[in-house]
């Protein structure tokens, strides 16, 4: 059975006449009348009553047309339905997004995106950046914002990735703390102080650990997570010094806390992944276009 077949047949059953149908269709009435005994004998069941100038449906026939014309018509919605995908009026991006995202502002982007596209939707997976780099090479999301490395992530050739954003750490310390008098201080000068250091499975841990080992101190860890409110509300209440992103001590400052340059540089960089072969797909590929030529805050 052909899907021109379902087509021919309901022209025919709309008609009641072969040689009308074969008119609207633009094809010979012998060709039509083929097709149409060629459906019957591969059904081994009679559609038509055929009459001298007309012809009629049998039960079985009545049957078919309902199917035919819902088979048809769902064919069509599917056809409608990708093209609108292909102009970008209809479509579903699953985009990955870091705990963090509320204090870089990505949600913006996606505001800013269904402005445009308001065709496109958005399914949100929320997670760190191990977990959503995971799920993108496990292709249960298409796209996602993480934190990384180019030496990170040229390990996986078929990736296509792409930095947006960089933002240096600071170290954040209770205002009524003598460090925080404004200078900027070397972790140097952390040696015996209680520290609030970060998550262990964090890259940001691995650094700041190499920094304290190549100058041999051991700062007094009074615990370890990653998440930043938690390490800025510890830090004002004097339970010892934590770090965080600028933009982030930024965003949450109060007047009970201290945000003080570090002289050692350590950069967080903020990028945007997808997969090179997800680009064909015309929302992701035209949601890494927007993201590529976003204007974002200077760090």
């Amino acid at each position: 059975m052909k899907f021109q077949q379902l087509r021919y047949f309901i022209e025919v059953a709309r008609k009641q006449s072969i040689s009308a149908a074969a008119a609207e269709l633009f094809i010979s009435q012998p060709s039509l009348s083929q097709q149409i005994m060629s459906l019957e004998k591969e059904l081994d069941v009679p559609l038509l009553i055929r009459h001298s100038k007309s012809v009629s449906l049998t039960n079985a026939g009545e049957q078919f047309l309902v199917h035919a014309q819902r088979i048809v018509g769902e064919a069509q919605q599917l056809e409608e339905l990708m093209h609108k995908h292909k102009l970008l009026q209809a479509g579903t991006i699953h985009l990955g997004m870091l705990w963090i995202a509320g204090y870089l502002n990505l949600f913006q982007i996606m505001q800013d995106y269904q402005k445009r596209f308001p065709g496109i939707s958005f399914d949100l997976k929320i997670d760190g950046s191990a977990r959503l780099l995971e799920k993108l090479l496990k292709r249960e999301i298409h796209c996602a914002f993480i934190l990384g490395t180019d030496e990170q992530l040229e390990q996986h050739k078929d990736l296509f990735f792409r930095k947006i954003m960089s933002d240096r750490y600071v170290a954040v310390a209770s205002s009524n703390d003598p460090i925080a008098a404004g200078d900027p201080i070397s972790l140097k000068e952390l040696n015996g102080r209680r520290v609030i250091m970060p998550s262990t499975a964090s890259a940001f841990y691995n650094e700041l650990s190499l920094w304290f080992e190549r100058y041999h101190i051991t700062p007094q860890a009074v615990c370890e997570t990653s998440q930043s409110d938690t390490v800025i509300r510890l830090a004002e209440a004097g339970f010892g010094i934590g770090f965080s992103s600028e933009s982030i001590a930024r965003s949450l400052k109060t007047r009970n806390f201290s945000i003080i340059q570090l002289k050692e540089q350590m950069i967080r960089n903020i990028y945007y992944v997808s997969l090179k072969e997800l680009l064909d797909y015309p929302s992701v590929r035209s949601f890494t276009r927007f993201v590529t030529h976003y204007s974002f805050p200077e760090s």
